[in-house]
């Protein structure tokens, strides 16, 4: 990664943790100079990237200024069991971008299941409060897809598979990979080319076996937290009988 945008986030992570607060004038370029120990050729590239992304506020005379408060920026949390994933989907809005329709073949990441005859290929930017927060790129099978195309192509995938009576999920897995973004996901996602996303190849499986749906989805990094009760499905301590003493 550029050594930029190394420190640009470097000084996200300020923001992010409130070290450096919403409305705050950050410190000045002799004092960052000192800080990161880099040239102000390569601090103004990084600042110039945070004022890009609407996260600082540069003026004339007066210094920079910490733009947009990130403290409560995780709002999603990574769903880890399908009931989660059909309520976590359900009030997104999409923005459906254009690909060649033409049917594709499935090659899954991890071994699941069996690949369906034929898919439809679905590629979308889902919003919240206005702001892209994940690029999908989406194999459903063909001739589910052809039961309801309208809804299927304009509306949330997951929760419209889940109500499907001919439809029964059986099976579900996703694994989740941390990366950077390339330039055509930093274009979609409105963030820094080389910036962390969560990378998710999500797949469920239906009643006889076959992937019905497969999906690559990338979040930016910052967005997203993940929560796991280690103890599920754990044995639960005994409790130990208190004995009475005999007076």
């Amino acid at each position: 990664m550029p050594l930029y945008l190394q420190v640009a986030g470097l000084m996200r992570k300020k923001i992010e943790s409130a070290e450096w607060h919403f409305g705050e004038q950050i410190p000045t370029l002799d004092e960052l100079e000192l800080e990161y120990r880099v040239s102000r050729i390569t601090l103004r590239a990084s600042l110039a990237q945070l004022e890009e992304q609407g996260l600082i506020r540069r003026t004339r005379g007066r210094g920079t200024f910490v733009a947009k408060d990130l403290s409560q920026q995780r709002w999603f949390k990574m769903p880890t069991n399908f009931d989660d994933l059909v309520a976590a989907v359900s009030s997104l809005k999409i923005h459906l971008l254009a690909i060649d329709q033409d049917d594709q073949p499935l090659i899954p990441l991890f071994p699941f299941g069996d690949v369906a005859p034929a898919y439809r290929r679905l590629r979308r930017v889902h919003f919240h409060n206005d702001v892209p927060y994940c690029l999908i790129e989406i194999y459903l099978a063909k001739d589910i897809f052809e039961l309801d195309p309208v809804a299927f192509s304009s509306a949330p995938i997951i929760p419209k598979l889940a109500s499907l009576p001919e439809v029964q999920i059986a099976q579900a897995k996703q694994i989740m990979r941390i990366t950077v973004s390339d330039e055509d996901t930093a274009a979609h996602l409105d963030i820094g080319v080389g910036a962390p996303i969560a990378d998710v190849c999500r797949a469920l499986q239906d009643q006889h076996g076959r992937i019905v749906y497969y999906a690559h989805i990338q979040y930016p990094a910052q967005m997203i937290q993940v929560e796991t009760d280690l103890m599920h499905g754990a044995a639960k301590p005994k409790k130990s009988r208190s004995r009475k003493t005999a007076v």
